[in-house]
């Protein structure tokens, strides 16, 4: 069986990530502070995983996990 990769794809900043939240404009603010709080928890475990990729440039962002998986 193959081997699990485990990559977590994380915001630049938690301050991005509430104006890309904010930026869809579907998101309450109630739901909005919600992800903001279980996206500091999650950032906190990434020493979990195998990789981390900051997600800053979608184009760069999807190329790395690419590389990633390749291996």
């Amino acid at each position: 069986a193959p081997e699990a990769v485990l990559v977590f794809i994380m915001p630049p900043t938690v301050e991005e990530l509430e104006k890309r939240l904010r930026g869809r404009g579907d998101t309450s603010e109630e739901q909005i502070a919600m992800r903001l709080e279980r996206a500091v928890w999650e950032m906190e475990q990434r020493h979990w995983y195998d990789h981390v990729v900051v997600n800053d440039d979608a184009e760069r962002c999807a190329e790395e996990i690419l590389k990633l998986i390749a291996e």
